[in-house]
C-alpha cells in the first residue's frame, strides 16, 4: 500500500477510534526530545514534570469528537505512534473494514466499563479509565451489606479484564526487540 493511501485510511480509522488519546489505552504520553512542554501547556495540554522529564496526562484535552485539535503541533510520540492495527494494515495483513469492526467492538467494551464504573458510584472525572477503575476497586465492598454493588463490581472487574486483554492483543504495538 502506498504512503498516501495508507495515510488516508489511517486518518479515517484514527478519527473513528481515539483509544490512544481518550484515556482508554494510556494514562500518560511521555515527552520526547524536541517537544516543547511549555508550548503544549499553552495549548491546554495537562503537562507534568519531574526531574527534567515531562509527560502529558490523558485523556488528551485536545481530543474533540475523536479529532485532534492540535494535530500539527502534537507531541512527537503522538506523531510516531502506530497502533498494532495500523501496523497490520500498513503491512497488508488486515483491511480497513476489519479494523473498523475491532474499533467498534473495543469502543463498546470501553463504554460498558465506563457505564459500570458510573453505576458503581464513580462519576466521570476526566481521569484515564484505568485510574478510575483502580480508584473504585480499591474501596472494599461488603457483599452481605451491598450484594447488588458487589455483583456490579464483579461485572466491572470482568469487563475491565476483557477490555485490557483485548486492547493489549489488538491495539498495543509489540515491544521493541533488543
Amino acid at each position: 500500500m502506498n504512503a498516501e493511501v495508507f495515510s488516508s485510511i489511517a486518518s479515517r480509522l484514527c478519527t473513528a477510534c481515539g483509544l490512544c488519546c481518550d484515556g482508554t489505552m494510556f494514562q500518560i504520553v511521555k515527552m520526547q526530545h524536541g517537544d516543547r512542554p511549555s508550548e503544549l501547556a499553552k495549548l491546554g495540554m495537562r503537562i507534568r514534570g519531574k526531574e527534567g522529564e515531562f509527560h502529558m496526562e490523558q485523556p488528551c484535552p485536545a481530543l474533540k469528537e475523536l479529532c485532534c485539535t492540535i494535530y500539527e503541533r502534537r507531541p512527537a510520540r503522538c506523531r510516531l505512534f502506530l497502533c498494532q492495527q495500523l501496523r497490520l494494515l500498513q503491512a497488508g495483513e488486515t483491511t480497513e473494514n476489519d479494523v473498523l469492526a475491532l474499533i467498534e467492538e473495543t469502543r463498546a467494551q470501553a463504554a460498558q466499563v465506563r457505564d459500570l464504573i458510573e453505576r458503581c458510584g464513580l462519576r466521570e472525572d476526566g481521569q484515564p479509565l484505568i485510574e478510575r477503575f483502580e480508584r473504585l476497586t480499591s474501596t472494599p465492598v461488603d457483599e452481605k451489606l451491598e450484594p447488588e454493588i458487589a455483583a456490579m463490581r464483579e461485572d466491572l472487574e470482568n469487563a475491565m479484564k476483557k477490555l485490557r486483554l483485548f486492547i493489549n492483543r489488538e491495539f498495543r504495538p509489540p515491544p521493541l526487540s533488543k
